[in-house]
């Protein structure tokens, strides 16, 4: 399995464990490299979510200290991860992703109640789930333009809460069409995408974000990949590596991209 995660969260953003519980559980685990990613300032559109400049100055200083703590024993990375709207702040790594989408002057969470995604497609969109996902998509191929980034998170998060393709059919061409135009301006940029199983750590999902379909497309266009858990809690670290490795390999890919000292990737094994 693979022993690397970057993409994970702490209580310095909505994460349910602390920096060193987070740390000290990925040790336990035999993770060799882990990051944490807390999230950028997300107050634009939900007041007081994500790390303002302060609180990042707090969160890079508390990992430095467990880095040296743990040097040795474990590479540690200190991440961030923005919002495709939000301001551009820095870490060690980028990760880049869409969380929100604008329309009509109001910020449309995609992830945060299903409830209030329902009603904001119906009063927005019209009850058009192929619009909001046309709208989801334009924006998302714009991440590379608006910020530096080290790979895309989640790419296809508006489909947290379609299990089942309870809202729209995520094979149609309604919604495959704006899906691969993205996927193939922001792979034409050079930016690996992320196998993330956040969903299905929380019970949302039964598979990995992006979906099969979308994964075969990205191989077939020469994309890479890396692997992560999105985790916002210490036991969630890693979450469901084989299944996201099994569907990777299943997709076409044979290796996985992990982060390495000093900047960069290197490629290891499926």
């Amino acid at each position: 399995m693979l022993r690397a995660d970057f993409h994970t969260h702490t209580t310095y953003c909505d994460g349910k464990s602390t920096p060193r519980e987070m740390v000290e559980s990925a040790y336990r685990r035999g993770l060799t490299d882990y990051g944490v990613s807390g999230h950028a300032d997300f107050s634009f559109c939900e007041p007081g979510f994500g790390m303002s400049d302060a609180i990042l100055d707090q969160y890079r200083r508390e990992l430095l200290l467990l880095r040296e703590e743990y040097k040795g024993k474990l590479n540690l990375y200190i991440g961030i991860e923005l919002d495709c709207l939000g301001p551009v702040q820095e870490a060690e790594y980028t990760i880049g992703s869409t969380h929100c989408v604008r329309k009509d002057g109001e910020y449309v969470p995609v992830d945060d109640a299903e409830s209030d995604l329902e009603g904001a497609v119906k009063r927005l969109w019209e009850g058009d789930w192929y619009a909001f996902a046309r709208d989801y998509f334009e924006l998302e191929a714009t991440i590379t333009d608006r910020m530096p980034c080290d790979w895309i998170g989640h790419f296809d998060l508006l489909t947290k809460f379609n299990q089942d393709c309870r809202h729209f059919d995520e094979s149609c061409d309604a919604y495959l069409e704006p899906a691969l135009a993205a996927m193939k301006k922001l792979n034409a940029d050079g930016v690996p995408f992320e196998i993330n199983t956040g969903a299905i750590s929380r019970g949302y999902r039964t598979e990995p974000y992006p979906s099969k379909i979308l994964l075969r497309e990205l191989h077939d266009m020469g994309g890479q990949i890396i692997i992560n858990s999105d985790s916002h809690s210490a036991e969630h670290i890693a979450f469901d590596f084989e299944q996201a490795q099994r569907t990777a390999v299943e997709c076409g890919f044979t290796h996985s991209l992990i982060l390495v000292p000093g900047g960069g990737f290197c490629k290891v094994e499926l």
